[in-house]
């Protein structure tokens, strides 16, 4: 067909979205709502000051035209300056915040709309930009340079999925300054190797709890969907390695929609080996579509079947087939699982997706040696802890400058307390509060850099004002669920006991399967919140906590610790048989409770002395001497 009818020009194009905006719509829908029409109206004010025309809108996100590069800069400084105020303000009941891209290329007008390469990689450039960041295309720099007063850093030519530009970020403030690393094509084995960590990672904790039933039936409004680990028959290793890369690499971009659950990887294994039927998946653990894929190779060629089956409807509502080269592995994974989302979702590939942390940041080798270092330091022990360290001195000799790095020799001095294998401890904790605010200065929104900050700064420093006062950043600056069950530990020290369970229960629908700890400690903050308010209701704590001793956990001593629960609350309602009871079910135990776990009881116990006094004051009505 001709394009003779089809209207082109070149045009300055204004890309911006809400950071975040899907986290602040689940925490508060109508505060968010209200806030965000106050900074659409600053936003379309400044179009009109600058000449900018909206052409488009997706509720969080706006597309604008102007008729000058400078124009288009200047509106966004300003923007973002002016946002930047508006979050200092009392008022601003919530802080919303921007990222913006820029663009000069070619468009497609149809009707009011602007479409086409130029809009896309203006889009692209939006999404690469940092939080209140500008990034503009080299195009709109060679415009804007020497004809405006702001500085510029050289970020070198970037890939988006299929978009390639050399893109430059506009320093709205000197903090803005970064050094973003291209994406190296590491070999096909390295790829490999990452996913198996991957999967090392969450299957050890998979294989040390045992789960005789789980319910993952509340996932609200959102989409439930399956993934099955993808499948071969090639019996060559690398195939096979793939295969487990591909399968990591496709959840974890999927997981970035907020609109659509994808079951946590540790609830795959589980369902798999119980080798739950179509009728479980879909009536017991709420369960509406799966994807099942099938990997095969031949040389350096590889072909992927998909089937997405819809288990309401139980048909096949989705299948294809993409063929692709070794070289070619990075480009496939974001095909995939666009195209999966889409199915699933019509229209989620115009919603933001969120950047990858800081993965960039480091090179694959790198990248892999930090993987291989987080097996080594959950295992808490000194051996483990000493493995950590000789794979982080290697990725020192390898990258000197990289700022990340020190975060995680933080980590080590900690773990280096933790596991007993240092004495100094005022040494190790103020080196180590030390490294995690030097990372701050670079990543202020770098998960584990506020969650280690705010460990020390509470239970170490006795700074719980400052800990305190990173909660609400630390609640909504992840999904990754070691994250937010240290968010809701730390709301629990901070007295916002309802706040914690909320955050403890968003852990259980995003990995019900997580580690044995943040149950541990769910629990315990539905005792601490009754007592601090003096009453007596006990039904939920008691209900999550029989739901527990179903699962009948193979920990040692995790079981009778329920049943210690059980037993003060029975005390606290006056029933001394029920107590009694539950008490001599944990005495017949491998693992009972003695005099001298009074030594070794729960940290938790530490935070409320008197809570403390008035749990161990109730087991003394049993006859326990302490």
């Amino acid at each position: 067909m001709s394009d003779k009818n089809i209207n082109r020009k070149i045009a300055v194009i204004f890309a911006t979205d809400v950071v975040g905006y899907s986290k602040h719509m689940e925490a508060d829908e109508s505060e968010t709502i209200l806030n965000l029409r106050e900074c659409e109206a600053l936003l379309l004010g400044l179009f009109k000051k600058y000449e900018g025309r909206l052409f488009n809108t997706g509720g969080d996100s706006f597309l604008a035209e102007f008729p000058s590069a400078v124009s288009a800069v200047e509106c966004a400084v300003e923007f973002q300056n002016a946002i930047q105020e508006r979050n200092s303000r009392d008022d601003a009941s919530v802080k919303l915040e921007f990222r913006i891209g820029i663009n000069s290329g070619d468009v497609v007008k149809e009707k009011d709309n602007l479409l086409g390469d130029g809009v896309n990689i203006a889009a692209r450039l939006e999404a690469l930009a940092q939080t209140g960041g500008i990034t503009i295309s080299k195009s709109v720099y060679e415009f804007v340079q020497g004809k405006t007063r702001f500085e510029y850093n050289n970020l070198g030519v970037q890939k988006v999925k299929q978009n390639e530009f050399h893109a430059f970020d506009l320093l709205v403030s000197p903090s803005h300054k970064r050094k973003i690393k291209k994406r190296k094509k590491s070999s096909l084995l390295m790829l490999a190797l990452i996913g198996i960590i991957l999967t090392t990672v969450i299957g050890y904790f998979v294989l040390n709890i045992s789960f005789d039933q789980v319910d993952l039936s509340k996932v609200g409004n959102k989409k439930s969907l399956l993934i099955y680990p993808f499948e071969t028959k090639n019996n060559d290793s690398q195939t096979k390695t793939l295969a487990t890369a591909l399968t990591n690499q496709v959840t974890t971009t999927l997981k970035r929609y907020n609109e659509l659950f994808v079951h946590d990887t540790s609830s795959v294994e589980y369902f798999l080996s119980k080798k739950a039927s179509t009728a479980e998946l879909k009536d017991k653990y709420g369960v509406e579509y799966t994807l099942k894929s099938f990997l095969q190779s031949s040389g350096d060629k590889y072909r992927v079947n998909l089937n997405l089956t819809n288990l309401i409807t139980d048909e096949v509502i989705w299948s294809e087939t993409f063929d692709f080269l070794n070289e070619d592995i990075f480009e496939i994974q974001d095909m995939i699982s666009s195209a999966v989302s889409s199915e699933v979702i019509p229209g989620i590939l115009f919603l933001n997706v969120a950047a990858e942390g800081i993965k960039n940041e480091f090179t694959p080798e790198v990248y892999l040696n930090r993987l291989e270092g987080r097996i080594e330091y959950e295992k808490y022990t000194p051996e483990g802890l000493q493995e950590y360290k000789r794979i982080l001195e290697l990725n020192r000799d390898l990258e000197p400058n990289n700022p990340y790095l020190d975060l995680d020799q933080a980590w080590f001095l900690m773990g280096a307390l933790w596991v007993g294998t240092s004495t100094d401890y005022q040494k190790n904790v103020e080196e180590s509060y030390k490294l995690t605010l030097k990372v701050l200065e670079v990543n202020a929104e770098y998960p584990y850099a506020v969650s280690l900050a705010q460990i020390i700064e509470r239970n170490y420093l006795g700074e719980l004002t400052t800990a305190c006062g990173r909660l609400e950043k630390m609640a909504s600056i992840s999904n990754d669920p070691s994250i937010l069950a240290s968010a809701a530990s730390l709301a629990r020290h901070c007295g916002q006991y309802d706040k914690a369970l909320s955050i403890f229960r968003k852990v259980e629908n995003i990995a019900p399967h997580f580690s044995l700890w943040f149950k541990r400690d769910f629990a315990w903050t539905y005792l601490i919140k009754e007592f601090e308010k003096g009453g007596r209701e006990f039904s939920k704590a008691k209900s999550y906590i029989k739901e527990q001793i179903s699962k009948n956990y193979s920990e040692p001593g995790q079981n009778e610790m329920w049943y210690i629960m059980l037993a003060y609350i029975a005390l606290i309602e006056g029933d001394r048989n029920t107590a009694i009871e539950n008490f001599n079910k944990q005495s017949e135990m491998d693992n009972p409770i003695e005099v001298n776990w009074v030594n070794n009881h729960p940290n938790i116990l530490n935070e409320n002395e008197k809570f403390k006094e008035h749990f161990f004051a109730q087991l003394k009505k049993l006859g326990v001497q302490f």
